[in-house]
């Protein structure tokens, strides 16, 4: 990269929120430099927290593709963006593409890691549940996180048959496959995390 596109880049970054700008000293001078904010803190690789996998997922041309067929569904499209894309919907396509289910399960595994600091700063949300189910909670990884902090309570991970497949449970964590649509499994409290981004791309009107 040539300092003058460079330069612009990192002024790109700075307005987005990624870098910020500041001043070091050296040499007895003052120079400009760039440092990471909150926001791309959470995108380094080796950190706990990192959403790097989920920004990888969410980029991939799988899921970017179908926001050409945007337009096509505003317009009272029956098949969503997804569907017009690939031919199928995106749990089908995960289901066929091993490849790609890995991405997109990595992807939300990231995102679901978070969930430590919530269950640090909200223990007594928790504390008197006996059970809970996770809904749609792909490998498992909140519900892991939930059931190591709270060892009494049973924890379920419901999720597609082919998601939860070769997944082994724990003393007090299991894996149940099955269409939440059709029936979900008994329990004091239900986890559904949200996934708002993806929405427009694989649900119907």
């Amino acid at each position: 990269m040539d300092l003058v596109h460079g330069e612009g880049a990192y002024r790109l970054l700075v307005h987005s929120g990624f870098f910020s700008k500041t001043i070091v000293h050296e040499n007895q001078e003052e120079e400009e430099a760039y440092t990471l904010t909150p926001s791309s803190r959470l995108l380094i690789k080796d950190k706990v927290t990192s959403l790097s996998p989920f920004v990888q997922a969410v980029l991939d041309p799988v899921l970017v593709n179908p926001w050409k067929f945007l337009g096509d569904w505003f317009q009272g499209s029956e098949l969503t963006p997804f569907e017009k894309a690939h031919g199928m919907g995106l749990w089908d396509h995960c289901n066929q593409s091993p490849e790609y289910n890995n991405i997109f399960n990595e992807g939300m595994a990231s995102d679901s890691r978070l969930m430590s600091l919530v269950v640090k700063d909200y223990k007594p949300i928790f504390e008197d549940l006996g059970s809970l189910v996770d809904v749609g909670g792909g490998t498992g990884t909140v519900a892991k996180i939930i059931s190591e902090a709270f060892p009494r309570m049973k924890c379920t991970v419901f999720d597609l048959p082919h998601v939860v497949a070769n997944l082994k449970d724990s003393q007090n964590l299991k894996y149940v496959g099955g269409d939440m649509f059709q029936s979900i499994p008994s329990a004091d409290a239900i986890l559904f995390k949200d996934q708002a981004l993806l929405e427009p791309m694989v649900k119907s009107k």
